[in-house]
């Protein structure tokens, strides 16, 4: 009775925990689109993005790269944005009493395919913009891009290990099945 108090404790605070990771990621990835938005319209505006980023350099010595740039920068703000979104949804779809559901099991295999999507992209992105085009150009100024992309390979562990954990619970279901229909 006690250690069941404790888990929809604990629950209930990582379900508030995951509601404001969802909200966070969300202003992220608006405050990166609105800056975005404003740099086409007022060039001056690259000077001070979002969290104090600067690609005015960039944005003068070669706009497309700076575009691309900030498009992938954008999607992986918005992809991570998703992927906190189904984490949210998993805390409104779960039942302590019957744990192991096909809405439940689904939720985290997206889980684990958006994070591998997340470091892969990640990974991708790192390569291309660290090493071939500020090389190229021969500026840096993709120097705190980091923060933004990321390396990747957190988010490529992180997906192995839920995509193992969903290959689990579909098992755990096999089991909850099996033993409903036993007498």
């Amino acid at each position: 009775m006690k250690t069941e108090t404790k888990t929809k404790t604990v629950l209930s605070v990582m379900n508030v925990i995951s509601w404001i990771i969802f909200i966070g990621a969300c202003i992220n990835a608006g405050a990166l689109t609105f800056s975005y938005i404003m740099t086409a319209v007022n060039p001056e505006a690259a000077k001070n993005l979002y969290k104090g980023i600067s690609f005015y350099e960039l944005y003068q010595s070669d706009p497309q790269m700076y575009f691309r740039a900030l498009t992938v920068i954008i999607f992986l703000a918005c992809y991570k944005a998703y992927l906190a979104y189904f984490v949210v949804k998993i805390f409104l779809k779960l039942n302590l009493a019957a744990p192991f559901s096909e809405e439940i099991r689904k939720l985290i295999t997206k889980i684990s395919y958006a994070a591998l999507a997340i470091g892969l992209i990640s990974l991708i992105a790192e390569s291309y913009f660290f090493d071939q085009d500020s090389v190229r150009t021969g500026i840096t100024p993709l120097t705190n891009l980091h923060e933004f992309i990321g390396s990747g390979d957190e988010y490529l562990f992180f997906g192995g290990i839920i995509f193992i954990i969903a290959q689990v619970f579909k098992r755990g279901m096999e089991l909850q099945s099996e033993n409903e229909l036993t007498i």
